[in-house]
Protein backbone atom coordinates (compact mmCIF):
# COMPACT_ATOMS: atom_id res chain seq x y z
CA UNK A 1 0.00 0.00 0.00
CA UNK A 2 1.24 3.43 -1.14
CA UNK A 3 1.74 6.64 1.08
CA UNK A 4 -0.66 8.08 -1.15
CA UNK A 5 -3.64 5.43 -0.56
CA UNK A 6 -2.90 5.49 3.24
CA UNK A 7 -3.14 9.67 3.25
CA UNK A 8 -6.11 9.68 0.92
CA UNK A 9 -7.82 6.67 3.33
CA UNK A 10 -7.32 8.77 6.56
CA UNK A 11 -8.89 11.53 4.73
CA UNK A 12 -11.77 9.28 4.29
CA UNK A 13 -11.92 8.31 8.09
CA UNK A 14 -11.59 11.71 9.10
CA UNK A 15 -14.64 13.12 7.26
CA UNK A 16 -16.92 10.38 8.19
CA UNK A 17 -15.92 11.11 11.74
CA UNK A 18 -16.29 15.01 11.02
CA UNK A 19 -19.73 13.94 9.57
CA UNK A 20 -20.45 12.22 11.97
CA UNK A 21 -20.11 15.00 15.09
CA UNK A 22 -21.49 17.44 12.60
CA UNK A 23 -25.14 15.30 12.67
CA UNK A 24 -24.64 14.24 16.32
CA UNK A 25 -24.46 17.78 17.39
CA UNK A 26 -27.29 19.23 15.18
CA UNK A 27 -29.84 16.58 16.14
CA UNK A 28 -28.41 16.86 20.20
CA UNK A 29 -29.76 20.21 21.27
CA UNK A 30 -28.88 21.52 24.57
CA UNK A 31 -32.08 21.59 27.45
CA UNK A 32 -32.82 25.19 28.14
CA UNK A 33 -33.74 25.16 31.68
CA UNK A 34 -35.78 28.08 32.69
CA UNK A 35 -37.67 29.00 36.36
CA UNK A 36 -40.44 27.73 36.10
CA UNK A 37 -41.99 31.18 37.28
CA UNK A 38 -40.90 32.65 34.13
CA UNK A 39 -42.89 30.33 32.07
CA UNK A 40 -45.93 32.74 31.69
CA UNK A 41 -43.52 34.75 30.08
CA UNK A 42 -42.65 32.86 27.63
CA UNK A 43 -46.15 31.56 26.68
CA UNK A 44 -47.15 35.46 26.08
CA UNK A 45 -43.76 36.08 24.27
CA UNK A 46 -43.83 36.64 20.77
CA UNK A 47 -41.87 33.84 19.73
CA UNK A 48 -43.46 31.55 22.18
CA UNK A 49 -41.48 28.78 24.12
CA UNK A 50 -38.62 27.52 22.33
CA UNK A 51 -38.53 23.50 21.70
CA UNK A 52 -36.47 21.65 24.62
CA UNK A 53 -37.39 24.18 27.17
CA UNK A 54 -37.52 22.88 30.87
CA UNK A 55 -39.53 24.83 33.25
CA UNK A 56 -37.93 23.53 36.28
CA UNK A 57 -38.88 24.49 40.19
CA UNK A 58 -35.35 25.68 40.68
CA UNK A 59 -36.70 27.82 43.27
CA UNK A 60 -38.45 25.48 45.07
CA UNK A 61 -41.87 27.82 44.67
CA UNK A 62 -44.02 24.93 44.11
CA UNK A 63 -42.54 22.85 47.01
CA UNK A 64 -44.70 24.53 49.87
CA UNK A 65 -48.24 23.90 47.80
CA UNK A 66 -47.17 19.84 48.16
CA UNK A 67 -49.20 18.06 50.91
CA UNK A 68 -52.77 17.94 52.32
CA UNK A 69 -55.06 20.48 52.98
CA UNK A 70 -58.43 20.98 54.65
CA UNK A 71 -61.36 23.46 54.74
CA UNK A 72 -64.74 23.73 54.69
CA UNK A 73 -66.92 26.10 53.20
CA UNK A 74 -70.68 26.34 52.20
CA UNK A 75 -71.36 23.36 54.73
CA UNK A 76 -68.77 21.12 52.94
CA UNK A 77 -65.39 19.57 53.87
CA UNK A 78 -62.82 20.13 51.15
CA UNK A 79 -59.47 18.01 51.51
CA UNK A 80 -57.35 18.54 48.56
CA UNK A 81 -54.00 16.46 48.32
CA UNK A 82 -51.18 18.69 46.01
CA UNK A 83 -48.50 16.67 44.29
CA UNK A 84 -45.91 18.27 41.87
CA UNK A 85 -45.48 16.37 38.75
CA UNK A 86 -43.52 17.07 35.28
CA UNK A 87 -45.57 17.77 32.36
CA UNK A 88 -44.64 16.88 29.20
CA UNK A 89 -45.48 18.63 25.96
CA UNK A 90 -44.72 18.73 22.36
CA UNK A 91 -41.23 19.62 21.10
CA UNK A 92 -39.23 18.05 24.09
CA UNK A 93 -40.83 20.71 26.44
CA UNK A 94 -41.13 20.45 29.82
CA UNK A 95 -42.91 21.99 33.22
CA UNK A 96 -43.21 21.68 36.86
CA UNK A 97 -46.36 21.91 37.68
CA UNK A 98 -49.13 20.95 40.77
CA UNK A 99 -51.53 18.14 40.70
CA UNK A 100 -54.79 18.46 42.78
CA UNK A 101 -56.68 15.85 43.89
CA UNK A 102 -59.53 15.92 45.98
CA UNK A 103 -62.50 14.74 48.44
CA UNK A 104 -65.48 17.02 49.16
CA UNK A 105 -68.44 15.73 51.65
CA UNK A 106 -71.19 17.25 53.31
CA UNK A 107 -72.31 17.72 56.89
CA UNK A 108 -73.29 13.84 56.96
CA UNK A 109 -69.70 12.69 55.68
CA UNK A 110 -71.33 11.86 52.31
CA UNK A 111 -68.76 12.15 49.76
CA UNK A 112 -69.89 14.29 46.84
CA UNK A 113 -66.75 13.70 45.28
CA UNK A 114 -63.51 11.72 45.63
CA UNK A 115 -60.69 12.06 42.64
CA UNK A 116 -57.66 10.70 44.86
CA UNK A 117 -57.55 7.38 43.07
CA UNK A 118 -57.94 8.67 39.47
CA UNK A 119 -54.89 8.42 37.05
CA UNK A 120 -52.54 11.47 36.22
CA UNK A 121 -54.13 12.48 33.06
CA UNK A 122 -57.86 11.89 34.25
CA UNK A 123 -59.66 15.30 33.38
CA UNK A 124 -60.83 15.60 37.22
CA UNK A 125 -57.60 16.15 38.31
CA UNK A 126 -56.94 19.49 39.10
CA UNK A 127 -53.70 20.48 36.93
CA UNK A 128 -51.46 23.45 37.40
CA UNK A 129 -51.10 25.97 34.63
CA UNK A 130 -48.25 29.09 36.03
CA UNK A 131 -47.63 30.88 38.78
CA UNK A 132 -47.90 34.50 38.93
CA UNK A 133 -46.50 36.35 41.83
CA UNK A 134 -47.75 34.73 44.45
CA UNK A 135 -50.64 32.71 43.09
CA UNK A 136 -50.80 29.49 41.83
CA UNK A 137 -53.23 29.47 38.67
CA UNK A 138 -55.03 25.58 37.88
CA UNK A 139 -57.01 24.46 35.58
CA UNK A 140 -60.23 23.00 37.08
CA UNK A 141 -62.63 20.34 35.13
CA UNK A 142 -65.78 18.92 36.93
CA UNK A 143 -67.77 16.05 36.12
CA UNK A 144 -70.26 18.32 34.26
CA UNK A 145 -67.97 20.21 32.84
CA UNK A 146 -69.81 21.21 29.34
CA UNK A 147 -72.18 22.52 31.25
CA UNK A 148 -70.31 25.14 32.92
CA UNK A 149 -68.54 23.39 35.72
CA UNK A 150 -65.23 24.43 34.78
CA UNK A 151 -62.80 27.21 35.86
CA UNK A 152 -59.53 28.67 37.10
CA UNK A 153 -58.24 27.92 40.76
CA UNK A 154 -56.12 29.93 42.27
CA UNK A 155 -54.15 29.17 45.46
CA UNK A 156 -51.78 30.66 47.40
CA UNK A 157 -50.16 30.31 50.60
CA UNK A 158 -50.62 32.96 53.02
CA UNK A 159 -47.04 34.20 53.85
CA UNK A 160 -48.02 35.05 57.55
CA UNK A 161 -49.10 31.22 58.14
CA UNK A 162 -45.08 29.81 57.74
CA UNK A 163 -46.55 28.02 54.88
CA UNK A 164 -49.58 26.25 57.20
CA UNK A 165 -52.53 28.49 56.10
CA UNK A 166 -53.69 28.41 51.77
CA UNK A 167 -56.27 30.49 50.29
CA UNK A 168 -58.20 28.70 47.39
CA UNK A 169 -61.14 29.74 45.23
CA UNK A 170 -62.93 28.56 42.11
CA UNK A 171 -63.24 31.69 39.00
CA UNK A 172 -65.91 30.31 37.10
CA UNK A 173 -64.73 29.32 33.07
CA UNK A 174 -67.25 31.06 30.36
CA UNK A 175 -68.83 28.57 28.19
CA UNK A 176 -71.52 28.39 25.35
CA UNK A 177 -73.86 25.52 27.05
CA UNK A 178 -76.04 23.37 24.70
CA UNK A 179 -79.49 22.87 26.23
CA UNK A 180 -80.14 19.64 24.70
CA UNK A 181 -76.76 18.41 26.36
CA UNK A 182 -77.58 20.78 30.30
CA UNK A 183 -81.33 20.78 30.14
CA UNK A 184 -81.09 21.66 33.76
CA UNK A 185 -79.06 25.11 32.39
CA UNK A 186 -75.90 25.70 34.07
CA UNK A 187 -74.49 23.02 36.20
CA UNK A 188 -73.87 24.02 40.16
CA UNK A 189 -70.19 24.93 41.41
CA UNK A 190 -68.97 22.39 43.80
CA UNK A 191 -65.54 24.57 44.15
CA UNK A 192 -65.44 27.30 46.34
CA UNK A 193 -65.92 30.50 44.46
CA UNK A 194 -65.56 32.54 47.51
CA UNK A 195 -62.22 32.33 49.05
CA UNK A 196 -61.96 29.66 51.44
CA UNK A 197 -58.98 29.37 53.88
CA UNK A 198 -57.02 25.75 54.09
CA UNK A 199 -54.99 24.36 56.55
CA UNK A 200 -52.01 22.22 55.71
CA UNK A 201 -52.39 18.95 57.62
Amino acid sequence: MSINSIVNNMKKIIIIILSLIIIANLSCKAQQIIPVEKAIDYRLAENGIPDNTYFKDINNLLGKYVGTWIGTYDNKTYKFRIDKFVNNYSGGTKEDVLLMRYIITNTNGTQLENTTTLSDDNYLVIIGDYIQRSTYHLNYFGRESACGQLGTIYIEVLKSSNNTKMKLNLLPGKIMISPSSCPQGVSQQIMPIDQIVLTKQ
